[in-house]
């Protein structure tokens, strides 16, 4: 099964139409979408009636907004059935322990949560944007004290790169997307290099023996005539490391179903 981890939609009927067409176009299965646009009159339930229209193929993730949602919301996006959830543009660094309950509820209801990581994108309506509460080490805390939380990091932490591939070594409960400018900027043998440990040549290993690229989703984070650019780009770095079909598996969509549905040690 093939998995697009990172989807950002408004949830109207043209939306969906267009990203399942993309989605075909490449043979993905389905994918984790949410709508974060805090413009939109209720955009979790606009949401929400779209995954409903497409049970088998849109995994519905709420946007989370951790300075005014209380744990209580948490689980009301788990009864209105929710997988997950996106955070993004805090107005304190993600590692903050007001954030905690909130973590501590994700955890209980099994609910993941997806991460925006590093630069983020220009937006004019946009208020007290800082991205350097969104650096990826702020998510090597949480994943430490909630190890039963499953945490998805987007972008790889673009610029940040080494702290989220170290983050990623040290924490079973870490996985990260490439989706962004990644992919475009930086070459396969430098992603190689922050992935080191899966050469068998020495004694460092990830935490659990976590194989590097068990930590790594396929994700697009794109608008949908783009969505086949960025997966070509997946498949280009697969070529380039000649990563086996045994992992390039993994990447396209089995450790998204591991970061969604696996059970929490």
């Amino acid at each position: 099964m093939q998995i697009d981890a990172h989807v950002h939609s408004d949830g109207s009927p043209e939306h969906i139409k267009g990203l399942l067409e993309a989605c075909d176009k490449v043979g993905t299965d389905k994918a984790i979408v949410f709508n974060t646009n805090r413009s939109m009159e209720k955009p979790n339930e606009k949401l929400m009636k779209a995954a409903e229209r497409h049970p088998d193929r849109l995994i519905p993730f709420a946007h989370l907004l951790p300075d005014t949602h209380t744990p209580k919301d948490i689980e009301r996006f788990k009864d209105m059935g929710f997988v997950g959830m996106k955070v993004i543009r805090t107005r304190k660094c993600y590692d903050d322990h007001s954030y905690w309950p909130l973590y501590e509820t994700a955890a209980k209801q099994r609910m993941p949560i997806l991460f925006h990581l590093g630069i983020v994108a220009r937006s004019d309506n946009a208020f007290d944007v800082n991205s350097n509460r969104m650096r990826p080490i702020h998510l090597d805390a949480i994943c430490r004290a909630f190890p039963k939380l499953h945490v998805h990091g987007a972008h790889l932490g673009n610029p940040w790169y080494e702290e989220a591939s170290m983050s990623a070594r040290w924490n079973a409960n870490l996985w990260f997307d490439l989706s962004g400018s990644t992919l475009k900027k930086k070459t396969p043998e430098f992603l190689d290099g922050l992935l080191w440990w899966h050469r068998g040549d020495h004694p460092y290993k990830g935490h659990k023996k976590k194989h590097p690229y068990s930590k790594i989703l396929f994700g697009t984070d794109v608008a949908n005539e783009w969505v086949e650019d960025v997966y070509n780009d997946y498949v280009n770095l697969c070529d380039k490391l000649e990563i086996s079909k045994r992992w390039r598996q993994a990447i396209f969509g089995e450790n998204a179903l591991r970061m969604l549905y696996e059970k929490r040690n």
